[in-house]
């Protein structure tokens, strides 16, 4: 295990594809490389942490969820950038990422999934799981460093509007068992999951950059509560 310390800061090196950065006691941030059991236990003890430190623990199911959920999403989008670059794929040419992504699809499974883990990792391609929080609220951001492909961007609208329409989380699958966007759904059902909780699910937001996507949710705990979307972040 390497650790850094210095001014309350420390860099745990956990194990080969999970590192933990906290500094004066509060967990900051979680990088890995795919979503093994030991990653989703450290995510639901970070989770556990931050909100009995800030006195809301029934958020700790529904938070883990989607913090979860959207885990597997970026490290999923690093493993197949790391397919597409294997089978020399354009992301960019509609009829190639049609094909890659089905054969991606196809072949996908629990071993598949670590060994092009430790692929993405020797690439530089990571998950990062960032938490900033204090009394007032709780922002969390889970990035990849991965580009994506248009394609790729309108569904990610299209699944999110469907999520607007929705508050019932039953009548939602009742509606699309028949969908084949399989675990694309996920972001919808975020949105479903935070109106049940109360909060206004405008607070989540994915953020698509030329070489990463940034999935960011606010949670406000006071009026004080200063979101990005009132000051100048992206």
């Amino acid at each position: 295990m390497e650790k850094i310390s210095g001014m309350g800061k420390e860099t745990s090196e956990i194990s080969d594809h999970i590192k933990l950065h906290i500094e004066n006691g509060k967990i900051l941030s979680l990088k890995t490389h795919r979503v093994s059991k030991s990653v989703e236990e450290h995510i639901k003890e970070a989770v556990g942490l931050i909100l009995d430190r800030l006195t809301y623990p029934t958020l700790v199911p529904t938070l883990y969820t989607i913090i979860k959920e959207l885990a597997i999403n970026a490290c999923k989008a690093n493993q197949k950038r790391v397919f597409f670059e294997e089978r020399g794929y354009s992301m960019l040419n509609p009829s190639e990422y049609a094909r890659g992504v089905r054969e991606y699809r196809e072949m996908f499974s629990e071993e598949m999934s670590n060994e092009f883990g430790m692929k993405a990792k020797k690439k530089g391609y990571y998950c990062l799981i960032n938490f900033k929080y204090n009394d007032d609220g709780l922002t969390i951001e889970v990035i990849n460093n991965t580009p994506i492909a248009k394609e790729e961007e309108k569904s990610i609208r299209e699944r999110l509007e469907k999520g607007m329409m929705y508050d019932d989380i039953a009548q939602f699958y009742i509606d699309n068992a028949d969908t084949s966007e399989g675990a694309g759904l996920g972001l919808a059902l975020i949105l479903i999951m935070l109106k049940g909780e109360g909060i206004d699910p405008n607070y989540f937001r994915i953020i698509i950059g030329e070489d990463s996507t940034i999935a960011r949710l606010e949670i406000p705990l006071t009026e004080k509560f200063i979101s990005s979307r009132d000051s100048n972040e992206p």
